[in-house]
């Protein structure tokens, strides 16, 4: 076959360092436009972004020479300096260390949309340490529950 067809699509979630809220409506607003930027002059295409104050939830179309940590820090070291630069109240502003990342399947992808679109509902119910928590634990991921959020 001479040609790659690659489907990469992975549901990426970053909290704020000790999971501060500083992300408020338009600033989430005004970010994505800005990833969505960033993402397309690193070949990748964010597909949705979602979140609260303290995290994002992030759906990206990675092309298939381009690594996860290799898409994800660019991500969030641009933003980092970006906010610090457009927001005078985020001037301390930064990410947590980790990430956590999931692929997800085109039958998926409809309900990760959705789920990414409704996180402020989402979260009405649950904070953000226990759905990070649950998705770790559904992808049989391990971790240590005391130092998860330790920065």
């Amino acid at each position: 076959m001479p040609k790659e067809f690659i489907s990469c699509i992975m549901h990426v979630v970053v909290g704020t360092y000790r999971l501060q809220n500083f992300l408020t409506a338009d600033v989430r607003g005004q970010l994505s436009t800005y990833l969505s930027a960033v993402s397309k002059s690193k070949g990748m295409r964010l597909v949705a972004l979602g979140g609260t104050e303290n995290h994002l939830h992030i759906l990206l179309a990675l092309p298939a020479k381009l690594s996860l940590e290799s898409a994800i820090l660019p991500l969030k070291q641009s933003s980092t300096t970006w906010l610090r630069q457009n927001f005078d109240a985020l001037r301390s502003f930064s990410w947590a260390t980790g990430y956590a990342a999931f692929s997800i399947s085109r039958s998926q992808l409809d309900s990760t949309l959705l789920y990414i679109q409704n996180q402020e509902q989402y979260h009405w119910k649950k904070s953000f340490q226990e759905e990070y928590k649950d998705f770790l634990n559904y992808h049989h991921l391990p971790f240590n529950e005391a130092t998860l959020f330790d920065e």
